[in-house]
């Protein structure tokens, strides 16, 4: 289990204080980003001149049916998260999985997409879930993804429900990821 000092700030209880929360570590978002050189370049831009991306129809789109993905995870034993999770031994390493499960055992994870990945989950994804699995402490990940199609008037989910995978732990992973946070808290701190 999870001890309730890890869990900083709720994004759905207080939006700001999330975002807050936030600044003060590397998210699972941040580290996948930051995985290859012109990535970390990004981040680094990022955090020196922090900007607010507009919002646009694929993310609204996307904010929309999560709920109900992550509702239908359910049926593996997770729930729909907005917390913030710290790591047990480093504070600074964060995450916000999409789900949990009670008993802090499977993370879940939900996107939208303008194309179907089959059996491929894109590698900026699959480095997010490492990271939130790293931060959780957990082995395994459920990821859900729903097919985006054009419609009159905007965006419809293109499946009756998400296509759903699971993902295992990759620890070889995680220590790549590892080096590139540290990296990024460097950075946070002046040392970049």
């Amino acid at each position: 289990m999870i001890d309730i000092g890890r869990f900083k700030a709720n994004k759905d209880i207080d939006f700001e204080g999330w975002l807050d929360a936030r600044r003060g570590g590397v998210t699972a978002t941040q580290v996948a980003k930051a995985a290859t050189p012109s990535g970390f370049e990004e981040a680094v831009a990022e955090i020196h001149s922090p900007t607010q991306i507009p919002d646009n129809p694929y993310m609204k789109f996307g904010r929309d049916q999560e709920g109900w993905i992550g509702l239908s995870l359910m049926k593996f034993g997770v729930l729909p998260n907005e917390w913030l999770i710290a790591h047990a031994e480093n504070s600074r390493y964060l995450a916000t999985p999409d789900g949990l499960s009670i008993d802090h055992e499977i993370i879940s994870e939900v996107k939208t997409t303008g194309k179907d990945w089959g059996e491929k989950i894109p590698i900026q994804y699959r480095r997010q879930v490492q990271w939130q699995m790293f931060v959780t402490g957990v082995d395994k990940c459920v990821f859900a993804w729903m097919l985006r199609v054009d419609s009159v008037g905007g965006f419809v989910p293109g499946w009756f429900e998400p296509k759903v995978t699971e993902i295992d732990r990759d620890d070889k992973m995680i220590d790549e990821l590892s080096g590139v946070a540290d990296r990024l808290l460097d950075v946070m701190e002046g040392g970049f």
